[in-house]
């Protein structure tokens, strides 16, 4: 359940209680995307398949996941960003194993956006103090100084 939301811009912070596992959030995640109109009725559905077939999953100093589905599904560029009260199983990027993630990048963005975004989303979730600024109340602008221009 989203406990709280934050917005700047195309960046939102939301706060969750998390989830048992990665289909549960992602569906809570993606129909907020969807109620909020920055996604169409199809990305769920999209955005768990992908999710299935090409896990998200990655370890830094926190359980990190990045989900996406086709950018045909993205009406408005966004990322949101979840922070998780208890860790949520998800499978690991390359290898498929179950990990604990803590924080969720969802990536709503055309294809050119998304290249860019990806690329900076790894050098950010290798800082573990810009992790760690999430939980300020500061969170929203770090995201926005480092993504914001993509958005």
């Amino acid at each position: 359940m989203i406990l709280n939301s934050d917005k700047y811009k195309n960046i939102y912070l939301l706060k969750t209680d998390g989830g048992n596992n990665s289909t549960e959030l992602l569906t809570e995640l993606g129909q907020y995307a969807v109620d909020n109109a920055l996604a169409t009725d199809g990305f769920v559905r999209a955005l768990l398949k992908r999710e299935h077939q090409y896990p998200t999953g990655i370890q830094a100093s926190l359980g990190i996941a990045i989900p996406h589905a086709d950018q045909c599904y993205t009406i408005e560029n966004t990322i949101i960003v979840a922070l998780l009260d208890k860790p949520a199983t998800f499978r690991s990027m390359g290898y498929g194993t179950e990990m604990k993630v803590e924080v969720v990048f969802m990536l709503l963005l055309n294809e050119e956006n998304q290249v860019k975004v990806l690329s900076e989303l790894v050098r950010f979730i290798q800082d573990e103090e810009k992790l760690k600024e999430l939980y300020t109340e500061n969170g929203l602008n770090c995201m926005y100084e480092t993504f914001g221009k993509y958005l």
